[in-house]
């Protein structure tokens, strides 16, 4: 008895779902690092009363306005890692890493590199549809 063949991996559609992953990775970032810079703001340097109370007002205004709009952003990120996995046929602890990626600060950076060199590596070893049309060298 043989053992079946793996169903080749669309790359045309993984290098695209990639293409969005990064793009929502780097915005996940940034957001990420606007939302704990205001928590900073907020609960480090201007808590409490006294002489900045009407600047903590402020902070607060800012982070009740920035937090749903970093949710938004982290759902958008979380939607594209799930597509990315999707397409790869990755294992599910890959899946959890990914969404673990955009909830460390600045780890959606380094997270990107990896998946981008295990995306690759994969592509490498794992038969596509591609194949065919462009045999590897």
């Amino acid at each position: 008895m043989s053992t079946p063949t793996p169903r080749p991996l669309d790359e045309v559609a993984i290098r695209a779902s990639f293409a969005r992953y990064r793009f929502a990775s780097f915005a996940e970032g940034i957001a990420l690092l606007v939302l704990v810079s205001i928590m900073v703001m907020r609960y480090g340097v201007y808590h409490g009363e006294g002489l900045f109370t009407s600047t903590s007002h402020t902070w607060e205004t800012i982070s009740q306005t920035w937090s749903p709009i970093h949710g938004v952003i982290y759902m958008v990120y979380v939607v594209l890692s799930f597509d990315l996995w999707m397409r790869m046929r990755w294992s599910l602890p890959r899946m959890l890493l990914l969404m673990l990626f955009g909830v460390v600060p600045v780890l959606s950076f380094f997270g990107e590199r990896w998946t981008h060199q295990k995306m690759e590596s994969d592509l490498r070893q794992r038969p596509t549809l591609q194949d065919e049309e462009h045999p590897r060298r």
